[in-house]
């Protein structure tokens, strides 16, 4: 066993080595005082002692050095550039204007629906009621809680007069079930029937009822422009929202997958039912092309 003694360069204190075997060689060990990391040499020539912090950056400096040298002078070198944030804002206000559409648009939606139709003049509707086998004469006809007047026309087919909106619309027969259905008349000419058959369209100025034989009641199912009012407004209004957060997301550049599902669901909202789409696709085009805008989050 060899002891080595010797002074540590940064604080000045005395430090001792206990070696094993051959005592000669270069060895690490840190300060007792300052806990400096050291290199001891130790050699014919003396005890060298040097901070090995100091004796890392010399390599790293040597090294960068060689790298330089070897590097031709006419390499180009890589920019790391920032992405462009301009180009980012410009596809968010494509996605986010597209939305607010959508946005709009379902509000539209619901305003047609709900609102009240009094100043529309009375429009000619066809109502036919028919079993499995024959059509039906001699019916009621029960427009909002109220029996109406109709004519028949034939072939199961009734004409009566409303106003445009929503109305319920029951028909009794004889040893049949009362049949219920919910309708919605839209704004419309008082003759609007099909070219070819000179029959009314229907779910918009003809229902149909199928009757069924027995006691009680049925509800049939809603007419179409019901279903629209259950349904579109509601997933315009979430495809709008999925929309503005995609907005956002392509703002900061946080996610490319996020930025284009926010864009694909801008079109889905069917902002003003044309234009809204239309600036969604071309987000979409622009987030294809400047994809590696969204390199620097690292959540692609």
């Amino acid at each position: 066993m060899a002891k080595i003694e010797f002074d540590c360069p940064e604080c000045k204190k005395t430090n001792n080595l206990f070696l094993m075997g051959n005592d000669k060689g270069i060895f690490e060990q840190k300060c007792k005082t300052c806990n400096t990391n050291l290199e001891i040499e130790n050699s014919p020539d003396g005890i060298q002692v040097k901070p090995l912090q100091k004796i890392l950056k010399r390599n790293y400096r040597q090294f960068d050095e060689e790298i330089k040298k070897n590097i031709p002078p006419d390499y180009k070198k890589y920019d790391f550039e920032e992405p462009n944030k301009k180009t980012a804002k410009f596809i968010a206000i494509l996605i986010l204007t597209s939305s607010l559409m959508g946005l709009f648009t379902g509000y539209i939606l619901l305003d047609f629906f709900d609102r009240g139709y009094e100043e529309f003049e009375i429009i000619e509707i066809e109502i036919v009621a028919k079993n499995n086998t024959s059509d039906l004469e001699n019916i009621k006809i029960i427009l909002d809680g109220k029996e109406i007047n109709s004519t028949y026309t034939g072939n199961g087919t009734y004409n009566i007069m409303a106003k445009p909106g929503k109305h319920t619309i029951e028909i009794t027969a004889l040893n049949h079930k009362k049949a219920i259905m919910n309708v919605f008349l839209p704004p419309q000419d008082s003759n609007l029937t099909l070219i070819d058959v000179e029959e009314g369209i229907e779910g918009v100025n003809r229902f149909t009822f199928s009757m069924q034989e027995g006691e009680g009641e049925i509800t049939l199912e809603e007419s179409t422009y019901i279903k629209m009012e259950s349904w579109c407004p509601n997933l315009i209004f979430l495809f709008s929202l999925i929309g503005i957060w995609g907005s956002w997301v392509t703002y900061n550049l946080q996610s490319y997958n996020n930025a284009q599902i926010g864009a694909f669901f801008s079109v889905l909202a069917m902002g003003f039912f044309i234009i809204g789409p239309i600036l969604g696709i071309i987000a979409l085009y622009y987030l294809k092309k400047n994809k590696e805008m969204f390199t620097a989050s690292f959540k692609n």
